[in-house]
């Protein structure tokens, strides 16, 4: 992004552009050294290849409200503005404050709000700086890119010639944090432990050791610490709430039936039914719940980099790669449960085995303890004889 300010006799020319190395959601600039309290115009391009010019004032790090009465109006320059892809152009007037060094603030977002009403909300800055312009100095050439020497950027402004060198901020950096641990914790951990208590069951008794590990320890833990970063990735992101949109009440959600199916199998390895003559129906129940909770982890991570990614965070689409990783995922998971169903048949003959070993046990020991109980009858009979 590029700014260029002009002043000639009583206004000043502003000239927002792109440097054709990503397209702008929306530009910004803010006359003044923070964003609380101070007059701000945005534009953006529309559809029909308009342009929205849009006088704002924020109270704080919130979303700016239109101002009807701004103090000084800015006029948009249709005939020097051009909204094609690569060489985006956003031009505007508006009357000088008789200030030479002018400060201003800037923003830059990778989201178009979608709408060309001047009170359209829009999605969260990328990046934003300040700026320093010395109006007193004379004009020099403006090149096709509008870099002007009038204009001094700010120091972080070189990152905004490149996508992928944009630095994430503090809200940014736990949400990516939030979003590595959750994701492996839902879809890489909990399959983990259910393809080692599908595969491995009928070949050592060590699977369900491995099993709880996984699921309640290793998974437990990085699930636990992605909630942590999610929430303090709110903290962090002044503009937004805890519980705001359907991501956020999904994750709370999601992790509450995480806890619930932990419990739930810690009570079926330690509560065993009475009286059962197959499989008791709370291990079915607890597969099933398993089943259910990794696909709901599928959809939530999925609209955790397909929507609230890009339009909460304010960050531009992941790369394709992560959808196509996604998608392969989502597929083979299920070839590889599914295929373990073969080893289902020497499962039920060895838990057979088993409850007809523990039925003769059982058997063994009623008949041990009626003998027992015979010899004891007999000697009393005898001690009333004598």
């Amino acid at each position: 992004m590029c700014i260029n300010a002009t002043l000639t006799g009583d206004n000043v020319e502003y000239i927002l552009s792109s440097t054709g190395k990503r397209v702008p959601g929306w530009m910004a600039v803010g006359f003044g050294t923070q964003m609380s309290n101070n007059p701000m115009v945005i534009l953006w391009s529309n559809s029909d290849g308009s342009i929205t010019l849009s006088q704002r004032v924020a109270p704080s790090w919130v979303m700016p409200e239109v101002v009807s009465d701004p103090p000084r109006i800015a006029t948009l320059s249709s005939d020097l503005s051009t909204t094609s892809t690569g060489n985006e152009r956003y031009v505007f007037t508006i009357p000088w404050d008789n200030l030479a060094r002018t400060n201003l603030i800037w923003a830059f977002g990778a989201q178009n709000p979608g709408s060309s009403a001047g009170d359209a909300p829009f999605q969260f800055h990328v990046d934003a700086g300040y700026a320093h312009f010395d109006l007193s100095k004379p004009i020099s050439p403006i090149s096709d890119e509008v870099d002007s020497s009038a204009s001094a950027p700010s120091p972080s402004s070189s990152s905004l010639t490149s996508t992928n060198t944009i630095p994430l901020n503090a809200h940014q950096r736990m949400a990516f944090a939030h979003a590595v641990f959750c994701t492996t914790g839902f879809i890489l951990f909990l399959p983990a432990g259910v393809l080692v208590s599908r595969w491995v069951r009928t070949f050592t008794p060590a699977w369900y050791t491995a099993h709880w590990i996984l699921q309640f320890v290793v998974a437990g833990f990085s699930i636990t610490i992605g909630l942590v970063f999610g929430v303090q990735s709110v903290n962090n992101g002044r503009h937004i709430e805890h519980l705001d949109d359907d991501h956020k009440k999904w994750g709370a959600a999601l992790f509450a039936l995480y806890v619930s199916q932990c419990i739930f199998g810690a009570f079926i390895h330690w509560v065993k039914p009475t009286k059962s003559t197959g499989r008791p129906l709370q291990n079915y129940l607890h597969a099933v719940t398993g089943l259910i909770l990794i696909g709901l982890g599928f959809y939530q991570v999925r609209s955790g980099y397909k929507n609230e990614w890009p339009k909460a965070i304010g960050r531009e689409d992941v790369m394709e790669g992560v959808n196509v990783v996604w998608y392969a995922w989502i597929v083979i998971l299920p070839i590889l449960y599914l295929a373990g169903l073969i080893l289902l048949p020497k499962q039920l003959v060895q838990e057979a085995a088993k409850k007809s070993l523990k039925e003769v046990s059982t058997n063994e020991e009623q008949s041990s303890l009626l003998a027992e109980m015979q010899v004891e009858e007999i000697g009393m009979h005898k001690i009333y004889q004598d």
